[in-house]
């Protein structure tokens, strides 16, 4: 086939892919613009989810407590806080539990309002409005010992990976 005019030619090949040029540009984006919404989704439900099954571990901090001592559980303080490598750590959460003497238990008592918490076969004490520097204060330092209870959560992903 032979072209009479070929910058006609070159200038009718230059439109038409241009044209294949401008479609493919659009289904690239509406592709991400799918696509980022989706992952960003599918991350915060797998997050979501992993925060919603997070709870305390007492017993193994009650573990690392002298055993023929009761228990008293305070809230942290703000100054005690420790520093924590995740993303925004919520102290207002955690808190610490103590061993005392069952004179220092007494005392504690009378000052503060306590209730049980029994947890299989651990009872803990829980003494309300009262955080770990007012209770060293008031009992002393020499003898309170504390541990911090440590949130434990499960990490999984909403989906089964084997199909089954």
């Amino acid at each position: 086939m032979s072209v009479r005019d070929p910058r006609l030619a070159a200038a009718q090949r230059t439109a038409v892919g241009s044209a294949r040029g401008t479609r493919r540009k659009i289904t690239v984006l509406a592709t991400w613009l799918f696509i980022v919404p989706m992952l960003a989704l599918f991350s915060f439900s797998v997050v979501a989810g992993a925060h919603t099954f997070q709870k305390p571990d007492y017993a193994s901090a009650v573990k690392q407590l002298p055993a023929d001592q009761p228990v008293v559980q305070v809230d942290v303080s703000k100054g005690s806080a420790p520093s924590s490598p995740g993303l925004l750590p919520d102290f207002s959460q955690q808190h610490f539990v103590c061993s005392v003497t069952q004179s220092e238990l007494a005392r504690i008592q009378q000052r503060w309002r306590t209730g049980r918490l029994s947890i299989g076969r651990l009872d803990i004490v829980t003494v309300f409005g009262a955080n770990d520097q007012e209770l060293r204060s008031y009992l002393g330092d020499n003898g309170v010992r504390c541990v911090l209870v440590r949130v434990a959560s499960i990490f999984f992903l909403p989906f089964d990976p084997h199909g089954s």
